[in-house]
């Protein structure tokens, strides 16, 4: 990510998100009850957005249906987790299984399909067009 330092070690808190970097822990409503943003993940890449990120649920559902790979998305309005993933509202971060942040954008702008089929295949080690061209259930590309 530009501009960001190369520290090897620094604790979630800081790290506010910054790629490469462990996911931070925030305390986020879940069905009406408190959950730890870390106990969303574990399976599948999951996509964590801010009340105003819609585009970047909608582009990372459709890129992900295109590369055959589950991605489980979290629409959370809590202005804490904004601040503690250093994006805002209209932001998005994509955190692969491990808990690892893979990939961030602070706003909307550039919320794309082709966007988050990208980061995607480069998160997989794919090729974004190979892998959709691979794909049986791929619906374009």
């Amino acid at each position: 990510e530009p501009g960001s330092e190369d520290s090897l070690h620094e604790h979630p808190r800081e790290s506010q998100g910054r790629p490469g970097s462990r996911a931070p822990h925030v305390f986020v409503e879940r069905d009406g009850a408190p959950v730890s943003t870390l106990d969303l993940f574990g399976r599948d890449f999951v996509l964590l957005v801010g009340s105003g990120g819609d585009a970047w649920r909608g582009a990372a559902l459709a890129a992900a249906q295109e590369l055959g790979v589950q991605v489980d998305c979290h629409v959370i309005g809590d202005p804490q987790f904004a601040d503690a993933y250093g994006i805002t509202a209209a932001g998005a971060v994509l955190v692969r299984p491990d808990g690892v942040v893979g990939w961030r954008a602070a706003e909307a702008d550039g919320a794309s399909e082709d966007t988050m089929r990208g980061t995607l295949a480069s998160l997989l080690c794919r090729n974004a067009e190979a892998a959709t061209a691979k794909n049986p259930k791929s619906t374009g590309g």
